[in-house]
């Protein structure tokens, strides 16, 4: 009889905690985060935004800056 235990499928997921920042907006800084870690880093899976931060001179918002946390799957531990 086969065990059911032995043929589950186990995902192990990392988390990675990164800093964007973008001229145009928070979305646009979020992208960013991602579009960068994806360069290096496969399987991402999603992103959760810890903290905004803007930089304001002259009275005007320039940046906008996000601490995103990333996770992804390691690989060989689960489908893709």
């Amino acid at each position: 009889m086969p065990n059911p235990l032995k043929e589950a499928i186990m995902s192990v997921v990392k988390f990675i905690e990164l800093s964007a920042q973008s001229p145009q907006s928070y979305e646009d800084a979020i992208k960013q985060a991602v579009e960068t870690a994806s360069n290096t880093l496969r399987n991402i899976q999603s992103v959760w935004v810890k903290e905004f931060e803007a930089v304001v001179e002259n009275d005007k918002v320039t940046q906008y800056r996000v601490n995103v946390k990333l996770s992804f799957l390691l690989e060989g531990t689960g489908a893709a």
